[in-house]
């Protein structure tokens, strides 16, 4: 099958406009995955537009973000069981690493709602927390979330309900 040039712009254009439009939600979804790393998040999201680039364009077409968020997703966790299996660093290296947590005077001045979200939605189950990610800060659809995640729609739903309710509650003990 001869590919015209006209064919082959029309794959670019897709290309093109597919990055543009996805690639910074997939680098904070990464990022989140990651506990942070910006650097490990990029080369994480990168690794998915190659992979997008390999694979048929038919295979994709009409489900691109559930496909680019699956395949986010399985890369950044193989890139968290590689760090795993790892061998720890020594203690006195470890000391030299500034912590990615933010010091005292920066955490009490953090008291806005949103940031108190964040925090609150750390503490919810693994499970949770993605689905509530995927589901408020990259507006993808329960289906969506289920094929990235791999749990049923219903299941998807449940976590939803469930960690919204969990974070009313935080909210609700909280004081003013």
């Amino acid at each position: 099958m001869d590919v015209t040039p006209q064919d082959a712009d029309a794959a670019d254009d897709w290309l093109t406009a597919t990055i543009a439009r996805h690639e910074g939600r997939l680098i904070l979804y990464a990022q989140r995955i990651l506990a942070g790393d910006l650097a490990r998040a990029r080369d994480v999201v990168q690794e998915t537009f190659l992979k997008l680039c390999r694979t048929p364009r038919a295979e994709i077409t009409g489900h691109e973000p559930a496909w680019l968020y699956t395949v986010c997703r399985r890369t950044a966790l193989d890139v968290k069981r590689k760090e795993r299996r790892m061998t720890s660093i020594a203690d006195d290296t470890a000391a030299s690493i500034p912590s990615l947590s933010p010091d005292p005077a920066s955490a009490t001045e953090q008291s806005d709602s949103a940031a108190e979200a964040l925090r609150a939605l750390h503490h919810l189950p693994e499970p949770q927390r993605e689905a509530l990610l995927l589901k408020f800060a990259h507006n993808l659809s329960y289906k969506e979330i289920a094929q990235i995640t791999g749990h049923t729609v219903s299941n998807v739903g449940f976590l939803i309900h469930t960690g919204l309710k969990t974070l009313r509650r935080q909210f609700a003990n909280t004081p003013a």
